[in-house]
Formats: structure tokens, sequence, C-alpha cells
């Protein structure tokens, strides 16, 4: 994903991007968005809710940019599919075809300056630069919860794909209060896997949660360590590869129902 950022980009984008500054998010992450220009405003400042299906780092991004790939809800579905007829012909790659690889209904979100940039010449200078005396507060999601994103809705016209970005603010747990299905829960037939597990760790419930709830982790001593917020969707993906050896428990808890549902250990083992 190496961005090759050329001069005639900033010409014939920089008008439309400088009127349409005045009502960003968050002007902060904006200034310290590396070669800003090449993002064409759709509208200054947008929020969504939807579920995180991917997460692409830093380490492999290189510009120091963590893409965040979310499921938008029903209401929000048209946008990754939005292209603007007169910026699609200054398109320099085809990165635009990552979607169908990565995630063909998903919207990517991206938070800037989240990690180490390890592109190489004046590119890599160019990132970090932007990302200079910047201190970052937005909140990383996991895979599988669900979020809500506000950014400036933008087209990248570099990588040719609908975006929000920069991510100013991310807030996990939104509600979509939609009931149950009778008869059935979604902790029947849940499975946690693998256990013991190493690096990762898996939640895989029969079907997704419609209303709010918690998966909430502890260490041995029953001190709360990690909060996981999550709703339509029938998993929740842990990155565990920095936990020492040990047994985790969990509760998973309905908001709604201001009760735990279920409870257990995660083992961990080195």
């Amino acid at each position: 994903m190496k961005k090759y950022i050329i001069g005639l980009f900033f010409l014939l984008a920089a008008g439309a991007v400088l009127d349409a500054q005045s009502g960003l998010c968050d002007t902060a992450y904006w200034n310290h968005t590396y070669s800003n220009y090449r993002l064409k405003i759709y509208d200054s400042c947008l929020t969504i809710t939807g579920v995180v299906k991917v997460e692409i780092p830093p380490s492999l991004t290189a510009d120091g940019d963590y893409h965040i790939y979310v499921q938008p809800d029903s209401q929000y579905q048209w946008m990754q599919y939005f292209r603007d007829s007169n910026y699609i012909k200054l398109c320099e790659g085809d990165d635009s075809s990552e979607y169908e690889l990565v995630c063909a209904s998903c919207l990517n979100v991206e938070e800037v300056c989240k990690g180490a940039v390890v592109d190489v010449g004046a590119s890599g200078d160019t990132e970090k630069a932007a990302c200079a005396n910047f201190s970052d507060t937005v909140y990383l999601p996991n895979t599988g919860e669900r979020v809500e994103v506000t950014g400036p809705y933008v087209y990248d016209i570099i990588h040719c794909w609908n975006e929000l970005h920069p991510v100013s603010k991310m807030v996990v747990g939104y509600i979509t209060n939609i009931p149950e299905p009778e008869g059935s829960t979604f902790l029947d037939g849940m499975k946690l896997f693998p256990q013991p597990a190493r690096n990762e760790v898996e939640f895989d419930f029969a079907h997704p949660p419609h209303s709010l709830t918690f998966v909430k982790l502890y260490n041995a001593a029953g001190q709360l360590l990690f909060i996981y917020g999550m709703a339509e969707t029938s998993y929740l993906h842990l990155d565990i590869s920095t936990w020492p050896t040990g047994e985790y428990p969990y509760a998973i808890v309905s908001q709604e129902q201001a009760r735990v549902l279920k409870s257990g250990v995660i083992s961990v083992v080195k």
C-alpha cells in the first residue's frame, strides 16, 4: 500500500479540499494526515455505525496508519460503492481491488499516526513529518466489536476508494435494540477456541447478539483487564500474544438485562 504522491494531484484537488475544511470534525487530526490534499472531501464530518471485520496494522500499511474495515449498518452501505466520476480518472493505482480481497462489503476507516512509519525515502519523510508532535487518543477497536466512527468522508484519489479518514472519534457499543429470536439465545452452542491458547483466541456464537453485550476479561486476582462491546456480530477475535501464561476469567454481560449471561476461563500458555 505504498503511497506515491505527485504534484499533479495537488493542483487538481487542493482548491476543493480547502473549501471543505472549515467544518472538519477535528482539524488536529486532519493537519497530521500526510499529504492530505490527496483526499477529496465529500462530507467534512460524518458518523457511521457498523461492525469491525478486518484490521490492517501499520506494520503492513508502511505509512504509520491503521486501516480498519468496518461493515456499515444498512443506512450507510451505499458509502463503500459511491464514486465520483470527476475524480476516478485521476486514480494512479489499482488499490480499490483490495476491497474484493479483504472485505468487499466494508468501508475503510483510517486512524492516522498509529504506528511506526516504515516507508523509506521522500515518501517516508513526508509521513514522519505529518506525525511529528502528534498525540493520538483515538480508541483502536478489536475485530468483532460494534463501533460508532466519526471522521471526514473522503475519496482517496491515489488509491481509488472511499473512506473515513482521518478518524477523530471511535466509540464501542452502539445499541441496535433489535429483539432477540424467541426460543434461543446467542450463547447456545458458543465456542471458545483454541484452548489452551497461545497467540489468539476467538469467541464464536450461535448467532449475533442484537443488543449491546460486553465480554469482560479479568486476571487471576479478579482485576478487570479488558472490556469488549459487541452486537450484530457472531464472533469476537482477541490478540493475546502479549498475555503471560495463566488463567483469565471472563464474563459475558448483557447491558439490557444488567446481568452475567455466561462465565468461564481462558487458558493461556506460552
